[in-house]
């Protein structure tokens, strides 16, 4: 599905790539499944021990609602998408959904935060944008509308990759990767600025870091590795070497390729100034 500009997606790295609506679901699952460690020790940056009320901005397929809800169990979990079947989705994983489009900014929650005992009302705990804010038109009007709804001590997290996960051991085929991670990049593929500028502009204080993982070797990793390089093989800034290699990586892609699957994601935590 190509993704259109603008539009929220839980962990949406590749916004040009050619796969159908059922194959993105998959590749969004599977960076869940693979680098789930990964959001979790994001999550450990936070300094929240407990929340009431969270609200996970492009919920997508609900991974990282369903992180946010194991983390904070107490806690009324909104997840706000505007895409019709990542709405459905996250109905059927019972999330208390926002239909909304965050180029509007922060969308009104009354009504959406359920507790056990009544409708919680903002202020909000937690704000988690997880590969979400670069579809943004307007991040600052948004993130404005997030300072005026966070809680005294509430806490943003803004999390974006830092590069594109990589897979590859073997000396040539990580550099066929890293070839191919710059094909990806010439077609604007993660691309975010900085947004330490853009948070504190909101009137928020902000730290930046970034979290690494090394994820074990499972039947989950091939496959993720592999929906990466079959769409690697349609870049068009690939030279036509590089595309008969992924090519041939494609057809041996076996549980003979050494594999280290790994991930770098730069984290953001903001709080009210």
């Amino acid at each position: 599905m190509d993704h259109q500009p603008n539009r929220t997606r839980e962990n949406d790295h590749q916004p040009h790539q050619r796969s159908g609506s059922q194959d993105q679901h998959r590749v969004l699952d599977l960076d869940a499944e693979v680098f789930g460690d990964n959001l979790a020790a994001v999550l450990d940056l936070t300094g929240v021990p407990a929340a009431r009320s969270v609200v996970d901005l492009g919920a997508g397929t609900g991974a990282g609602g369903r992180l946010l809800r194991e983390r904070y169990p107490d806690a009324a979990v909104a997840c706000v998408d505007n895409d019709p079947q990542m709405l459905a989705l996250l109905r059927k994983q019972g999330f208390a959904v926002v239909e909304a489009d965050l180029d509007d900014g922060f969308p009104a929650l009354s009504g959406s935060l359920i507790t056990a005992d009544a409708v919680a009302e903002a202020p909000v705990d937690l704000v988690w944008a997880s590969s979400s804010l670069h579809h943004v038109a307007h991040p600052a009007r948004l993130l404005s509308g997030v300072r005026r709804a966070l809680a005294p001590g509430g806490v943003l997290v803004v999390v974006e990759l830092a590069a594109l996960p990589r897979f590859l051991s073997h000396p040539r085929g990580a550099l066929l990767e890293q070839r191919s991670h710059a094909a990806a990049a010439a077609e604007g593929w993660n691309h975010h600025p900085n947004w330490t500028p853009v948070i504190e502009a909101a009137g928020l204080g902000v730290t930046q870091s970034e979290v690494t993982t090394i994820a074990p070797v499972t039947p989950a990793a091939r496959e993720y590795a592999q929906q990466w390089f079959a769409r690697f093989s349609h870049l068009p800034a690939l030279t036509a070497d590089d595309r008969d290699a992924v090519a041939d990586l494609l057809e041996r892609f076996s549980d003979d390729i050494e594999l280290v699957p790994r991930a770098t994601r730069t984290v953001w935590v903001a709080t009210p100034d």
